[in-house]
C-alpha cells in the first residue's frame, strides 16, 4: 500500500523533530502512521515516552523468536504500552496482546481482520517467510 507523498513528508517532518535517543532506535512510518497521540510531539518533553505509545507492532524474527514472544510482551506491558501486535511470518499467525497481558490475548491467522484497540487491521497483505 502506498502513502500520499505529502502525508509521508508531514509525518517524516514530525518524526525528524523528535530527538534521537541513543539505543532506542528511530521513529518508523508505516502505512501512513506513527503510533502515538498526535499532540505528543508538540509537548514540552524531549522525546516520546513509553507510556505515550499506543501500539507496538513486532515481526517475529527467524533467528530469535523468543525475544518477541517472551521478553517484549512483558517489557511493553511494564512500560505501560496498552497494545502489542505480534506478527509471526514463520507460521502465518499472530497475537494481539492488550492489558492485562496475562489475560487478554487474541490469536489470528494471516488474512483475518483483527481488532487492536480502536483500530481494525487487515492482515491479508502479510507474507510468510520463504
Amino acid at each position: 500500500m502506498s502513502i500520499d507523498p505529502a502525508v509521508f513528508a508531514r509525518l517524516r517532518e514530525i518524526a525528524d523533530q523528535l530527538p534521537q535517543v541513543p539505543g532506542v532506535g528511530s521513529i518508523e512510518i508505516a502505512n501512513g502512521q506513527i503510533v502515538f497521540p498526535e499532540a505528543t510531539p508538540e509537548g514540552e518533553q524531549p522525546a516520546v515516552l513509553p507510556h505515550e505509545v499506543l501500539l507496538v507492532v513486532e515481526i517475529v524474527s527467524k533467528s530469535n523468536p523468543e525475544n518477541e514472544y517472551e521478553y517484549k510482551v512483558h517489557d511493553y506491558s511494564a512500560m505501560g504500552i496498552p497494545f502489542y501486535l505480534l506478527v509471526d511470518p514463520r507460521t502465518g499467525t499472530g497475537t494481539v496482546y492488550s492489558e492485562p497481558r496475562d489475560e487478554s490475548q487474541e490469536k489470528f491467522t494471516f488474512g483475518d481482520t483483527v481488532a487492536v484497540g480502536p483500530w481494525s487491521i487487515d492482515t491479508s497483505g502479510l507474507l510468510t517467510y520463504a
